[in-house]
């Protein structure tokens, strides 16, 4: 496995890190067997670094992780994150760290963040002495590194990396994003500082990782690119000689095995001028089809009135990336399958939500234009009609089989 360095003290680790956000799943639960044939597989291949945060996977994702890290501890990086959005007093950092030391069951974590950092919370968190805290941890041993997610945009990002002695910073990033929130400019930034730059959605949810519109295969084909566009799109970030580890969400052996082959394969300024052009040709592409920015990365959930909040946005971008029809929101979200309906205008504009997502995403209002544009005329009707007749009369049928 390719490694790279941290370079406030020369720690090496894999140039692909395993990030523990989208582990297999089974009703709802981390699939156990699954995510650890997974993980292990990761780690035979190379991947030392592993990422998780408080309350991924709803707070199973460190203590799942614990079983992995009782075994082959001097074989991980782990990496967590303190949840800034909790804390509302200084004794809670101490609760907090206390608190997933012992969900990961480890003496240390090597590399701990603060989580989504906007400026506002930085200016809170300073009240609470943070920057003692921290100073504090690493004193004591029990963490090794320290940095924090950010999903906000440049000049507050300046701000926080000129405060302290960050270790790394963890930022969203791809050929796509290269002027969201922080952007190219405060990876450039972090690196010029001495910082170490983690990336995460290196695939932009999982929009790049599978299919691609027709128009991006066209140049793809005249370009003679033979390359999956997971392993295209991870060439771009792994061709920068800023970025030091870039996290991605596996949840197959084989997402695992191609990503790693892509990595080893890749080195930093190793893609000529002419092929990043691609790059660029093919953004545009994307920056006129994609309508809602969002990564599916679930902040925003539960929503307490139902609505499958990721699931609306991605079946409303499909339609319009790959020219679908409304066939998939149906299926989806109408509850006609079986599951709990979760449709768009649910909505209550209670607005809860906004607060959480990383993308500033005006919730309540996206999820308006999904409706108008997703639920045709009659749609609730025809819910109804499936709901009190269809899903009856098919009920009686399988119970006289």
């Amino acid at each position: 496995m390719q490694k790279r360095i941290i370079k406030s003290t020369n720690t090496e680790t894999s140039a692909l890190g395993f990030g523990a956000m989208r582990l297999p799943t089974q009703g709802g639960h981390i699939n156990h067997d699954e995510a650890l044939k997974l993980i292990n597989h990761a780690i035979d291949n190379g991947i030392n670094y592993i990422d998780t945060a408080y309350f991924y996977h709803n707070g199973e994702s460190e203590t799942f992780l614990r079983e992995i890290l009782s075994k082959r501890r001097d074989e991980i990086l782990i990496s967590t994150k303190l949840p800034v959005m909790f804390v509302n007093k200084k004794e809670d950092l101490r609760k907090y760290l206390n608190l997933q030391l012992e969900r990961l069951g480890v003496d240390h974590i090597d590399f701990y963040y603060l989580h989504a950092l906007n400026i506002e919370k930085f200016e809170q968190l300073k009240e609470f002495g943070i920057f003692e805290f921290l100073d504090e941890i690493k004193a004591e041993g029990l963490v090794r590194h320290v940095g924090f997610s950010y999903h906000d945009n440049y000049e507050p990002f300046k701000t926080i990396i000129d405060s302290y002695p960050w270790d790394m910073c963890l930022l969203q990033y791809n050929f796509i994003d290269t002027n969201t929130q922080a952007g190219y400019k405060g990876v450039r930034y972090a690196y010029d500082h001495g910082v170490s730059v983690f990336i995460m959605e290196p695939l932009k949810g999982g929009l790049l990782a599978n299919n691609v519109p027709d128009e991006v295969q066209n140049i793809m084909n005249q370009e003679n690119i033979t390359d999956t566009p997971a392993s295209w799109a991870l060439k771009w970030l792994l061709n920068h000689e800023e970025i030091t580890c870039i996290l991605s969400g596996m949840n197959k052996i084989s997402d695992v095995d191609e990503n790693i082959n892509t990595t080893n394969n890749t080195l930093i300024n190793s893609i000529p001028e002419s092929k990043l052009d691609v790059y660029s040709k093919v953004k545009k592409v994307y920056d006129d089809l994609i309508k809602i920015p969002c990564t599916a990365c679930g902040y925003c959930m539960p929503c307490p009135y139902g609505v499958d909040i990721p699931t609306c946005f991605k079946t409303y971008n499909n339609k319009h990336i790959f020219n679908k029809n409304s066939h998939e929101y149906m299926m989806m979200l109408s509850g006609i399958t079986g599951s709990k309906a979760s449709y768009a205008s649910k909505c209550r504009n209670c607005r809860i939500c906004l607060s959480k997502c990383p993308q500033h995403i005006q919730i309540p209002r996206t999820l308006r234009e999904v409706s108008k544009d997703m639920e045709f005329p009659g749609f609730k009707y025809i819910l109804w009609f499936v709901s009190n007749i269809g899903k009856p009369i098919y009920n009686f049928y399988i119970s006289r089989k």
